[in-house]
C-alpha cells in the first residue's frame, strides 16, 4: 500500500498547532497532505483511511545522543563520585577483553528499546569500528552514524565524510577537548569547512572539563591520563569549554552538534543560537554522573535544541519516554506553562534541528518523511503536549519510519506492508 491515509483523534504537527479530528496523507513514504479527516476523505477519495484511535499522532522521537554499543558496560559501573569516578570504571571496563557479540548484542536491544519508546531518529556515537552499523542499517531507524575520533585513532581516520543518503548517514564524533588534541579539532574544522558535514563533540559536560580548558590542576590530567598512558598536551587557555572549541576554528556557518552544555554561560547560550548550532541535553546522565543539570534558562528560546538518552553505563535505561518526562520537569521551572510545547518540539523538530536533519524529519508537514508515531492517551492531560509527555510505552500504538512500520500494537489496523 503507497498510498494511505492515518486518522487520529488528534494530529499534532509540531511546526504548527494541533488538529483535532484531523489526517495524514502518505504516499511512497512521505507526508503529501494534512487536514481535517472530513476534507481529506472527501478530496481523496478511495484512498485506504487507517483509522488510529482517538489519541495523538505526532512526528517520531528523535533521540539525538547514543552510545547502543555500551550497553554492556552498565553491569560494570559500580558505585563512583564524580565525572572521573564514573570514567575511571568505564576505561576499566572497556580496556578488558569483549566478545563482539556482546557489543552487538547490546545495539540490538538497544534498538528495541528505542522503538518501543516511539523514537525514529536516533544520533548513534560509534566506538567499535562500525560494528553498530549493520544491526542500525537493518533497523529501519534513521541514523546519524557518528564515528568517535580520539588521538588514539586519528591516524586511522578519514576526515574525508561525506554527505550522507537515505535512512543513514555517516559524519566525525571528536570525542571531548581531552581527548582530540588541538592539532586534530583543528583538521576536523578545516575538513569541515571543506565537505560542510556536520559533526558532533561531547562538550562543558563536567567541572573536571572546565578545569582541563583553564589549564588547572584537573582530575582528567590527575588520574585518567595516567590510567590510559596519555601524555599530557599543549593547548590554548580557554575560560570555559565552548570557548575552548571556537578557537579550534568556529566559523560563521558551520554545522555541529553539540552534546551535554551543562557548564555553559548565558552569552555563550546567545551565540550559539545565533550561529545556529545544535545542542542535545541529556538531563538523567547529567544527574547521573553528578555533573548537575543543564542551564535551561539559557537554552528556552534555542530552535536546534534536542535530547539524548546517552548510554547506559550513565542512565537506568534508554526509554525515551523517561527521559522527555525528566527534560519537562526540569524545563519546567524556567518556562512554565510554555514548557511541555518547548518540550515536545525539543523531542522532534528541535532534535532533528540538533542534527541538522529538519528538511527531513521532526514535524508533520508535507514533503517530509512519513516518520510518525501514535499514542493512544486515554485519560491524559487536556492540553495535547502534556498528553504526549505523561504518555508511556504501553500506549505506543505505531512506530513509523519513511512509511515502513517499524511497530504496530495489536488492535491498530495497519497492515505490515505499508
Amino acid at each position: 500500500m503507497k498510498t494511505f491515509i492515518l486518522s487520529a483523534g488528534t494530529v499534532l504537527p509540531v511546526s504548527s498547532k494541533p488538529l483535532a479530528r484531523a489526517s495524514v496523507l502518505v504516499s511512497d513514504g512521505k507526508i503529501r497532505e494534512v487536514a481535517k479527516t472530513s476534507a481529506l476523505l472527501k478530496k481523496h477519495a478511495g484512498v485506504t483511511e487507517i483509522k488510529l484511535g482517538n489519541g495523538i499522532l505526532l512526528p517520531g522521537f528523535v533521540n539525538a545522543h547514543t552510545h547502543l554499543e555500551l550497553g554492556w558496560t552498565q553491569a560494570e559501573i559500580g558505585a563512583f563520585t564524580g565525572f572521573t569516578g564514573w570514567l575511571e570504571q568505564l576505561i576499566i571496563s572497556k580496556g578488558a577483553p569483549v566478545l563482539e557479540e556482546k557489543i552487538t548484542a547490546s545495539v540490538s536491544e538497544g534498538v528495541k528499546s528505542l522503538v518501543s519508546s516511539g523514537v525514529t531518529t536516533v544520533g548513534e556515537i560509534s566506538s567499535y569500528g562500525g560494528l553498530d552499523k549493520p544491526i542500525l542499517e537493518k533497523s529501519g531507524l534513521r541514523t546519524v552514524l557518528f564515528r568517535e575520533i580520539l588521538d588514539s585513532n586519528e591516524h586511522k581516520t578519514d576526515f574525508n565524510f561525506k554527505p550522507g543518503k537515505g535512512l543513514i548517514e555517516e559524519r566525525p564524533f571528536p570525542h571531548a577537548p581531552y581527548s582530540c588534541n588541538p592539532r586534530l579539532l583543528r583538521k576536523l574544522f578545516r575538513a569541515h569547512h571543506k565537505n560542510g558535514v556536520p559533526f558532533g563533540i561531547h562538550l562543558a559536560e563536567s567541572p573536571d572539563e572546565v578545569e582541563f580548558v583553564k589549564c588547572c590542576a584537573n582530575k582528567i590530567e590527575g588520574k585518567i591520563f595516567p590510567l590510559i598512558g596519555k601524555e599530557a598536551f599543549e593547548r590554548p587557555k580557554a575560560e570555559s569549554p565552548y570557548g575552548y572549541f571556537s578557537k579550534m576554528g568556529l566559523s560563521e556557518g558551520d554545522r555541529a552538534t553539540l552534546i551535554h552544555m551543562v557548564r555553559v554561560e548565558k552569552e555563550e547560550a546567545a551565540e550559539i543560537s545565533r550561529l545556529g548550532l545544535g545542542i542535545v541535553l541529556c538531563p538523567r546522565s547529567n544527574l547521573f554522573l553528578q555533573v548537575g543539570a543543564p542551564p535551561f534558562a539559557y537554552y528556552s528560546r534555542i530552535e536546534r535544541l534536542g535530547i539524548g538518552t546517552d548510554s547506559l553505563s550513565t542512565n537506568y535505561n534508554l526509554d525515551f519516554f523517561e527521559e522527555l518526562r525528566a527534560f519537562h520537569l526540569l524545563l519546567s521551572q524556567v518556562m512554565g506553562d510554555k514548557a511541555a510545547r518547548k518540550s515536545v518540539h525539543a523531542a522532534t523538530l528541535g532534535g532533528a534541528g540538533a542534527l541538522y536533519l529538519e528538511d527531513k524529519t521532526g514535524s508533520i508537514d508535507p514533503g517530509k518523511e512519513a516518520d510518525l508515531i501514535y499514542i493512544d492517551t486515554p485519560g491524559n492531560f487536556r492540553d495535547p503536549y502534556l498528553s504526549v509527555i505523561s504518555s508511556t510505552s504501553a500506549g505506543l500504538g505505531m512506530v513509523m519510519t519513511a512509511g515502513r512500520v517499524l511497530y504496530k500494537k495489536d488492535g491498530i489496523p495497519l497492515p505490515d506492508s505499508v
